[in-house]
């Protein structure tokens, strides 16, 4: 994939440190001021990428019979001075991004080496007395700083279920495939953990709202991404924009605007205005409040690649449940799979029921409601000769989470500017 890189930009982005500082506004609206790929996990093995310097890239026809259950999206970053090479899982909720590190005697297992800060002449650790560790809306990531270092704890999975701890630092960073640097980016050094991590990932790409994020220390405006699909041997760009790129506004079928929100509850997210959810044409019964509407702090609908099924909520489920019960008749049932409930033969002549997602529409013209169709790749979760819809229920967890199976194929651009989710269909 080339990469799409604005010279004027780059030479801008040597001085990018936090959001608030300036960058020529000089791209047209549809330029992004850098692409880089973004890999499915399938792509890791058989590349030709090691920790070291050079100029290898992976080699992006890589196949790896990774099975998709929980699976993810990654990239390459080259960080330090000399730049070593990490690869790490983009997180569309996570405040910063983060690397384990070398020395660490605590790291989970990795299947690559972790950073070597003692190898790179530009890393440098943040203190607790730092800008960066008083930033107010951090606080609940860096905690009572107390020590010399500014140490930080981030939390992942809706409950919090898996921890990487470590401290705040600043180094160099260069995408993949550019000659663009962004000198003392700021991102983490884990060195202790909790909860399970995949293996195949030095750490996180964080894209969530927030001061660290990578768009803010880029000071783009908008980002965007395309979830391939499953089985693709390509990657697809994940790109950030100084200004956020025109959307459709004519209100064609191919593509939909949804208004975001925030929620103080989690005030990393970015959440979608939800309506609900049809099958076969009739609007499933369930309260607003669902969706994060009213006093429900603890609800709300979200995006996430890092998890392959969309879950629902027990008090949602339980009515999709029920209308799918009355829509299944005609089809072969096989058991059930890893939370998956409904499973079944794998058979071309199967009709499925047809599932709508609605949104409120972020554009200013047009229906109040706007609809995500989901296609039979979208609505289906393959498992070797069986099918199953990939919809499961989020026992443990009042938040609706959709996850990257029925996003596969659909351009995701996040305005940041107008609080806008674009969804463009058949696009990567």
């Amino acid at each position: 994939m080339n990469i799409i890189v604005t010279f004027c930009s780059c030479l801008l982005l040597l001085a990018v440190q936090l959001s608030y500082y300036s960058v020529s506004p000089s791209l047209s609206p549809s330029r992004p001021i850098v692409s880089i790929p973004l890999y499915h996990k399938r792509m890791l093995n058989n590349t030709h990428m090691n920790n070291s310097r050079g100029n290898q890239h992976p080699n992006t026809e890589a196949i790896t019979d990774i099975y998709p259950i929980n699976d993810a999206y990654a990239m390459f970053l080259w960080i330090g001075t000399p730049v070593q090479i990490v690869f790490v899982m983009v997180d569309i909720g996570s405040p910063i991004s983060w690397s384990q590190c070398d020395p660490c005697n605590s790291c989970y297992p990795m299947q690559r080496p972790p950073f070597n800060t003692r190898a790179s002449s530009t890393f440098k650790e943040l203190g607790c007395y730092s800008d960066t560790c008083l930033i107010p809306m951090m606080r609940d990531v860096f905690g009572n700083c107390t020590g010399w270092t500014c140490r930080y704890n981030v939390k992942y999975g809706t409950r919090g279920q898996s921890h990487s701890l470590g401290e705040m630092v600043i180094d160099t960073l260069t995408f993949e495939h550019s000659n663009t640097e962004v000198k003392n980016f700021i991102f983490g050094c884990g060195d202790s953990y909790e909860g399970p991590f995949k293996t195949q990932f030095s750490g996180v790409l964080g894209l969530g709202r927030g001061p660290l994020s990578v768009q803010s220390q880029l000071n783009a405006k908008a980002f965007s991404f395309c979830p391939v699909s499953q089985g693709s041997q390509k990657p697809s760009p994940l790109e950030f924009y100084e200004t956020p790129p025109e959307m459709n506004q004519h209100g064609d079928d191919s593509s939909i605007m949804v208004a975001l929100t925030e929620n103080s509850a989690y005030p990393f997210y970015y959440f979608l205005q939800f309506v609900g959810i049809s099958i076969n044409g009739f609007m499933l019964d369930i309260q607003s409040r669902v969706w994060g509407y009213g006093l429900n702090y603890d609800g709300g609908v979200i995006v996430d690649i890092g998890t392959v099924l969309t879950y629902l909520p027990s008090d949602a489920y339980s009515v999709f449940r029920s209308e799918i019960l009355k829509t299944d008749h005609n089809l072969t049932k096989r058991p059930g799979y890893e939370g998956l409930e409904f499973c079944y033969e794998d058979d071309s002549s199967n009709v499925f029921p047809t599932i709508e997602l609605f949104f409120a529409n972020g554009n200013i013209a047009g229906e109040n409601f706007v609809s995500y169709n989901l296609n039979n790749n979208q609505l289906l979760f393959k498992v070797e000769d069986t099918v199953c819809l990939s919809f499961a229920e989020g026992k443990s967890s009042a938040l609706t989470v959709i996850g990257s199976n029925q996003l596969q194929g659909t351009l995701l651009t996040y305005d940041l500017v107008n609080e806008i989710l674009g969804l463009k269909f058949n696009n990567c």
